[in-house]
């Protein structure tokens, strides 16, 4: 079920399959009078799961005006095109530098490392190797506005973009000024009650990944929503 954070913060709640197991995501939405913005899209085939959470917050999926992806993993971009379908107004906005793997001029970062240890792969990372080939296939869609570290999105508020590299080369996460609430994908993670870094297995680059989680750390939230793991009142 959504939770309400703030007077315009919803973090829903969707639970997926992947790879014959349920993975539970926390897509963010927040709104205006004039725009309804949500944050990541979920796996290839979860678009109808999203827009029911959105129908549960209390608004119409087709009223979406602007999707913004945190980076470009197959469980963040993979809902993409699917509500597009149902809101095809809705502007996508994205990290500039991990823009290229989300309109498919490169490879994903995960795709392209599995892609050169293939003849080595374990049957568990084939069963993942092919899921993210056939997934990012169909996902890769056109980005209407790139964004660099420091940009403030006029909408909702005020929506910063903070630049946190590492779990892949353009992870960014999304700071809700009017709410003071931290959107921060897959840089951190929650344990407990505390704000972990990026899973190591999944990260492109740890030492990037723990510095950005620092960067995290140093802003003034009032709590932090985790795409894989919740939300974090400070």
């Amino acid at each position: 079920m959504p939770m309400k954070l703030a007077h315009n913060v919803e973090m829903l709640e969707v639970t997926l399959t992947r790879s014959g197991q349920p993975m539970t995501i926390y897509p963010t939405l927040t709104w205006n009078e004039a725009h309804l913005v949500l944050i990541d899209t979920g796996l290839p085939g979860a678009g109808s799961a999203i827009a029911r959470a959105i129908a549960d917050a209390g608004f119409k999926v087709e009223d979406l005006t602007e999707i913004l992806l945190t980076h470009q993993d197959i469980d963040h971009i993979g809902g993409t095109r699917e509500l597009l379908a149902l809101a095809p107004d809705a502007k996508v906005y994205a990290p500039q530098v991990d823009a290229p793997y989300i309109d498919g001029a490169k490879v994903p970062t995960k795709l392209a490392t599995l892609e050169a240890r293939k003849a080595n792969l374990t049957t568990e990372e084939e069963a993942f190797y092919h899921m993210l080939k056939e997934g990012f296939a169909i996902a890769q869609l056109p980005v209407d506005t790139l964004l660099k570290d420091g940009d403030v999105i006029d909408l909702c508020g005020g929506i910063e973009t903070v630049f946190t590299p590492g779990h892949t080369p353009g992870h960014t996460s999304y700071f809700l000024r009017s709410s003071q609430i931290m959107v921060a994908g897959d840089a951190a993670n929650i344990v407990g009650q505390r704000l972990k870094g990026s899973n190591p297995p999944m990260t492109w680059d740890m030492k990037l990944a723990d510095e950005s989680l620092d960067k995290l750390k140093a802003y003034k939230s009032s709590g932090v929503i985790s795409y894989h793991t919740g939300y974090l009142k400070y």
